[in-house]
């Protein structure tokens, strides 16, 4: 719907097209239990072609549209990752995911969530560089919660012990979690730091 607000009609078919796709790729695999391999992982591999698709997305047109929107809403985005960690803590709660996922362990992720969302009212009369401080800082902190999720994957490489291990997000429909949500976090940084990377201080 952004996009298509954006970039216009075809664009935002494109991406819903290339979004559905993408989608019912990842929830067959899921679902065939083909992610449940993990040595090697083969969700990792998925996980790194959102990474390629990040950097050939940085230089698109319509991601430079993308950044003519307000910073009320390029900021307010990453509080539906309020949400998204609610919903983590109850998977936890009720022993499908590992606990250092949600923020009784060492994922703080809710912090950006939150933060996005008091401070989305006030972006447009905030220091630019504060505002890239904080981009920069929450995607800190998403690293660190990717990372301490893989970690505690049953991989050859697992460095976090304790049950259950973190087999839940190759599952359907967790499956989502890391393969649309977590790009959707992802795409919402480098939206506002390109954006704020174009604003002169």
């Amino acid at each position: 719907m952004v996009v298509r607000v954006t970039s216009g009609p075809r664009a935002g078919q494109w991406t819903a097209v290339i979004l559905a796709i993408w989608m019912g790729y990842t929830a067959i695999l899921a679902a065939a239990r083909v992610l449940d391999a993990w040595a090697p992982p083969p969700l990792l591999l998925l996980l790194l072609s959102m990474v390629v698709f990040l950097v050939w997305a940085s230089r698109r047109a319509w991601l430079v549209r993308l950044c003519e929107l307000s910073l009320k809403w390029l900021v307010g985005f990453q509080a539906f990752r309020i949400i998204v960690e609610v919903m983590i803590h109850q998977a936890v709660a009720e022993g499908i995911a590992h606990p250092t996922m949600t923020w009784s362990g060492t994922n703080f992720d809710i912090v950006a969530g939150m933060s996005a969302l008091l401070l989305a009212p006030f972006a447009d009369r905030v220091d630019r560089r504060f505002l890239q401080a904080w981009n920069l800082l929450m995607a800190g902190v998403l690293i660190i919660t990717v990372v301490t999720a893989i970690l505690a994957m049953p991989t050859p490489f697992r460095q976090i012990g304790g049950d259950p291990p973190n087999v839940w997000l190759s599952q359907f429909p967790f499956v989502w979690l890391p393969t649309v949500l977590l790009l959707y976090a992802w795409l919402g940084h480098v939206v506002l730091f390109t954006r704020l990377r174009r604003t002169a201080f």
